[in-house]
């Protein structure tokens, strides 16, 4: 054996996680079935000398350094494909200096992480016995074959659920994954889904294909009724203009079933019963924001449309836009503005579904109301209406811990209008609802948001429902 001094780039930033670097060098020293993209053999080592360095000694200053990729290693590898792995670090063969090859070989490990392929991975970028020449080395552990676990969290409306989740990654060696779940929330409501997701590999490309059944059973209390969906779903989730657009392509066939209860008004009545919904759902996305549940700076602008018919017995085309923006007012006090605009057309000779309406009221939008409560009411029930808009003005002050808990004061107004106006926008202008309030907000990781507001009313409609005093709201969608 040859030995010489070894120069070896390590890079910290690709993942965090419990190796040392003596560790990863042992892996590689040790393993008897190291792979290269190209399966070619390789030649074990005895415990060469070597020096180590971080990535950020030479980051930045070494793009005069010619340097060519003599070989791509893997080292941990049982299931994965070996076509996967191409498509993943091709791309480390066109550094032509070791800026690039640092920062290419940074990005490749954190996107074997990101579509599925490998739990952990960590390049090491070697030098070979050629002047220019390197190997890149990924010490990798791959996903689990099967998991399974309970979990607590916040459903889409802020109900506490509790949830069983079963998983298999990485199927067939291309990142596939399977997943089971069920869940079941404080107030009674469960739900059962079984998704599919197929990423489509390749160097830096973040798109994917979904298919998920699911079956879920949900108390409506806003129009006094329960719903039972059953449905297949198919999606493409993608990126549009060199990855600045995120976009969402989605077809819903949903068998619904509408329950209403004992209390049910007679306007939610006439739409009992069993309905088919075949639609298209296209969705397109900016967003700079620097964590989505509460960001300290960027932009989110969103437009989704839906389409349904001619299929089924919904019949309608639905838009909403919205738009959030963050940014540091003063010193670590955080400005926000969220908007969320919607409208919802009959494109048939029936009125609007119930189900399909706009609804607004509640912690997660119009604070101080009663979920989905505002606009035309029947008796105890909620009708919803054809367009709906709220804003929220919100300040925020970091307490302790200072990612986790905040002092929040905010200003929100909106209104709706019926799906019977002539004018939407003249209705909305007249019935306009406004509230004000502070309080505190926690915010765990990108998991699930808590407010406590004490919510005082500026300006309501005779009907509203509405409550004065404290209020808890919890969930992933605020504006």
């Amino acid at each position: 054996m040859v030995e010489k001094e070894k120069v070896i780039f390590c890079l910290p930033e690709v993942y965090r996680n419990d190796f040392i670097f003596d560790q990863l060098i042992g892996l590689i020293n040790e393993s008897c079935d190291c792979q290269t993209a190209s399966r070619t053999p390789t030649i074990k080592m005895r415990e060469p000398t070597k020096t180590y360095h971080r990535a950020d000694v030479l980051w930045g200053k070494a793009n005069q350094t010619p340097s060519i990729v003599e070989a791509v290693q893997f080292h941990g590898i049982n299931i994965t494909k070996n076509d996967a792995l191409i498509k993943e670090v091709a791309e480390l063969y066109r550094s032509n200096n070791l800026d690039q090859l640092v920062h290419d070989s940074n990005c490749a490990a954190k996107h074997l992480q990101e579509v599925g392929l490998m739990e952990n991975a960590t390049a090491l970028i070697d030098t070979a016995q050629s002047k220019e020449g390197y190997i890149v080395n990924f010490v990798v552990k791959e996903p689990k074959p099967f998991t399974f676990g309970v979990k607590a969290g916040m459903s889409t409306q802020g109900d506490a659920d509790l949830s069983l989740n079963a998983a298999k990654q990485s199927c067939f060696g291309r990142g596939e994954s399977i997943n089971a779940s069920y869940s079941n929330t404080i107030k009674g409501d469960h739900s059962f889904n079984l998704n599919f997701i197929k990423p489509f590999l390749g160097w830096q490309k973040y798109s994917n294909f979904t298919m998920s059944l699911y079956r879920s059973m949900a108390h409506l209390p806003w129009n006094q009724s329960n719903l039972d969906e059953n449905a297949v779903i198919l999606q493409y989730n993608g990126q549009l203009f060199n990855k600045k657009l995120l976009h969402s392509l989605k077809m819903n066939s949903i068998w619904r079933t509408l329950r209403v209860t004992d209390d049910a008004a007679f306007a939610v009545r006439e739409f009992s019963g069993h309905t088919m919904k075949f639609s298209f759902e296209n969705s397109v996305a900016y967003d700079t924001r620097d964590r989505p549940l509460l960001a300290t700076r960027g932009l989110l602008g969103r437009w989704s449309q839906e389409y349904a018919g001619p299929l089924g017995d919904h019949h309608f085309l639905k838009n909403q836009l919205d738009f959030q923006a963050s940014t540091l007012l003063f010193k670590d006090v955080i400005l926000a503005l969220s908007l969320q605009v919607k409208s919802v057309n009959s494109l048939g000779s029936k009125e609007l579904h119930l189900l399909e309406r706009a609804y607004l009221g509640g912690n997660q939008d119009l604070r101080g109301f009663g979920l989905n409560t505002v606009g035309v009411r029947a008796d105890n029930s909620c009708l919803g209406g054809g367009a709906a808009l709220a804003g929220v003005f919100h300040l925020y002050k970091p307490l302790f811990p200072p990612q986790m808990l905040y002092a929040h004061a905010w200003i929100a107004g909106g209104s709706i209008a019926s799906v019977r106006s002539k004018s939407a926008i003249k209705d909305m202008l007249e019935a306009q609802r406004s509230t004000a309030g502070i309080g505190l907000t926690f915010v765990f990781k990108n998991i699930f948001r808590l407010e406590l507001n004490y919510v005082h009313p500026i300006q309501t409609v005779p009907g509203d429902s509405f409550t004065r005093g404290l209020h808890i709201g919890a969930g992933v969608n605020f504006i």
